[in-house]
């Protein structure tokens, strides 16, 4: 499964640079939202600056491409996977074990057994859907205590869209190797039915349980990804460089917009205006991947997954302590979520990836001695 030269993309790149972007404005824009910060701004074009590139967007657009990259490159699909988990799952764990764990000692939790308790926090750990542990398992939460309603979370649902999106990869990716063209058309082809998809849920305002949190009303994200690394070969000369030129087209397209409907793009609603700006948006993505490049820049710190994941828990404690609308949220909102962040990379990510990085390489040497 490794690739050939012509296949292979450059690791000099600004990828993670971009994901911290994209946590970032996660963070940021929810915090606009949740913690209203942006009620006492009146700033209409810090909105539209700050909305119109979505960081959940970027972040399918960013899988899409560097997935499929590490998918070409792995030595089998198992190997493949067991990158992925190794990748998700510890800090996942530890992510919802501290919710779980604030819950309970708050009063949200009701823990009515042991072993239905474990099997409702088995499926939520392998899925990351909570709604999926409470439809299989039971409903373990109190909705009261000292986050009262509120998930202490919301932003999982993108990590069961990722990681239904690795078990969809291998499928499409395999016709790929062995048919280029074939397989090229069939992730084009599933892009389209995924968009089409994503239209009926917005047009008939059906939202689905299962479906929903799948990758499959959101593919149509990540094929922009999965095609470009495809065809990087053919299509570098478009992006590599051309970083202003993609900026200048997105803030044309922002400015052309503002103060419309269309200002905030919606990955749910997929209008074909959305469509179209996440398209430029993923075109502005793979130009900033592969323009003027600092990839030391961040000295190998990938806080980026760490803020995804515990911006919330941070956001949602200081909306039930009652500290919303004050502007030194702005200040208190971000170092809380950094310091949870950089714990988890340091305890828990960094040494998951050493691990992943010893699995391999000792997978590499058994193939080898096999083939001796």
């Amino acid at each position: 499964m490794k690739p050939s030269n012509q296949q292979s993309s450059s690791h000099l790149n600004n990828f993670d640079l971009l994901r911290l972007f994209a946590a970032c404005q996660v963070m940021l824009s929810h915090a606009w939202s949740w913690l209203h910060l942006g009620d006492s701004l009146n700033a209409a074009m810090a909105f539209d600056l700050l909305f119109s590139a979505p960081g959940v967007a970027i972040f399918f657009v960013i899988s899409g491409f560097l997935v499929t990259d590490s998918y070409i490159r792995s030595s089998s699909a198992a190997a493949f996977l067991i990158k992925r988990s190794l990748r998700i799952f510890p800090a996942l764990f530890v992510n919802i074990a501290v919710m779980e764990f604030a819950l309970l000692v708050t009063g949200g939790l009701n823990v009515t057994g042991i072993f239905q308790y474990l099997s409702y926090f088995t499926v939520y750990i392998l899925t990351a859907a909570r709604i999926w542990a409470v439809y299989f398992t039971y409903e373990p939460y109190t909705m009261s205590g000292f986050y009262g309603a509120s998930d202490p979370s919301g932003v999982l649902w993108t990590l069961t869209v990722e990681l239904t999106f690795y078990l969809t990869l291998p499928m499409l990716l395999e016709i790929w190797l062995r048919w280029k063209r074939a397989g090229a058309l069939v992730v084009t082809v599933a892009g389209l039915g995924s968009w089409v998809m994503a239209q009926h849920f917005n047009i008939t305002d059906k939202y689905n349980p299962f479906l929903s949190v799948t990758v499959g009303p959101t593919f149509w994200i990540f094929s922009m990804g999965v095609l470009a690394r495809l065809y990087w070969h053919r299509v570098i000369k478009i992006f590599e460089g051309k970083l202003f030129w993609w900026l200048a087209i997105h803030l044309a397209i922002t400015w052309w917009v503002a103060g419309t409907s269309a200002a905030f793009i919606s990955i749910n609603n997929a209008a074909p205006i959305d469509a179209l700006r996440i398209a430029f948006l993923a075109g502005l993505v793979l130009s900033a991947a592969y323009s003027f490049p600092r990839p030391n820049l961040l000295r190998g710190q990938d806080l980026s997954y760490g803020i995804y994941l515990y911006h919330m828990l941070v956001m949602h404690t200081l909306i039930a302590i009652g500290w919303v609308t004050h502007w030194w949220l702005w200040i208190v909102e971000p170092v809380g979520t950094v310091a949870l962040a950089a714990l988890s990379w340091t305890l828990i990510e960094k040494p998951a990836m050493k691990l992943r990085s010893s699995l391999i390489s000792r997978g590499f040497s058994v193939a080898k001695n096999v083939r001796g």
